[in-house]
């Protein structure tokens, strides 16, 4: 006999589905046809998505039509408990959406990190933080990923050789990879554990074999080599590595996105710049912090 459940306790059906092969265009055409049946919710997992809906709006027999459809059989689903619910939803659900260019959203892993259905952004990025920077909630991430944004949205990103320096949870390499930057996208961090941050983040979102990703600091860096430098650090690093960084932009037009100083320090950083043949092409500020978009003619 089925257990039958408190109206009040059955707020969430969580549905898992199982995707093999497991591909970002099945999810995307999974997540179309789903939403249209009010499914609220969507979390990327290994194993395929979970889709979340409420219990009142499920129909079996519907879920059953749209996964035959695309040839999958293999499904489970479980009723989420009100107040487990609501508490997991204050506690994880806290997402980045950022609407510039074609879109892109942040969320960190886990039933309750769910992405809104709408807007609809182009790219959709899950981010562990573990014990590294990056996840898209503090001023210098989120100035960092929307210019990258609206550089993609002037095809300035696509096929171009980018290094990310100081990479942390790999948030900017990860999404420059999406972007369709030219292979290998380099990541360097001179902290271990951010290295393994930046490399299990890139399997997570399906572009680990279109980043490298190194245990080094500016060193490493080759001359002449990028179209374009991120480097979200500590604004000594940064002025002291200036040469460093502007040797290492390929001839032409090329592009450095600095950040992680205070608006109050732009006017040294500006100094630095223009010391070594960067000039100033863009300065965001947010919550009293900087970042300057620099090329090199």
């Amino acid at each position: 006999m089925p257990v039958r459940l408190p109206k009040a306790y059955m707020e969430y059906v969580a549905i898992s589905i199982s995707i093999e092969p497991n591909t970002e265009e099945t999810e995307e055409i999974l997540v179309a046809e789903l939403a249209d049946m009010g499914y609220e919710g969507f979390v990327s997992e290994d194993f395929g998505m979970k889709a979340f809906i409420p219990a009142k709006d499920f129909n079996e027999s519907h879920l059953r039509i749209i996964l035959d459809t695309y040839g999958i059989a293999d499904y489970t689903k479980e009723y989420i408990v009100s107040k487990n619910w609501n508490a997991d939803w204050e506690l994880r659900f806290n997402p980045v959406i950022l609407e510039t260019g074609k879109g892109c959203s942040i969320r960190s892993m886990g039933d309750g990190s769910m992405v809104p259905v709408w807007p609809p952004v182009a790219y959709k990025l899950v981010i562990k933080p573990e014990l590294a920077f990056g996840t898209g909630h503090h001023p210098t991430t989120r100035m960092m990923l929307e210019t990258l944004l609206d550089m993609d949205a002037k095809r300035q990103v696509k096929n171009r050789r980018i290094l990310d320096l100081g990479t942390g949870t790999g948030i900017l390499a990860i999404l420059a990879a999406k972007m369709g930057a030219a292979i290998p996208v380099h990541a360097l961090d001179n902290d271990l554990r951010c290295v393994h941050s930046c490399t299990e983040n890139a399997r997570r979102n399906r572009v680990a074999h279109k980043i490298q990703v190194h245990h080094a600091d500016a060193s490493f860096i080759q001359q002449g080599r990028y179209g374009l430098i991120l480097a979200n650090i500590h604004r000594n690093i940064l002025s002291y590595e200036m040469d460093t960084l502007s040797r290492s932009l390929e001839p032409g037009t090329s592009h450095v996105l600095l950040s992680g100083f205070y608006t109050t320090d732009v006017p040294a950083m500006l100094e630095a710049a223009q010391r070594n043949g960067l000039v100033l092409h863009a300065q965001k500020e947010n919550e009293g912090w900087s970042l300057l978009h620099l090329t090199k003619p």
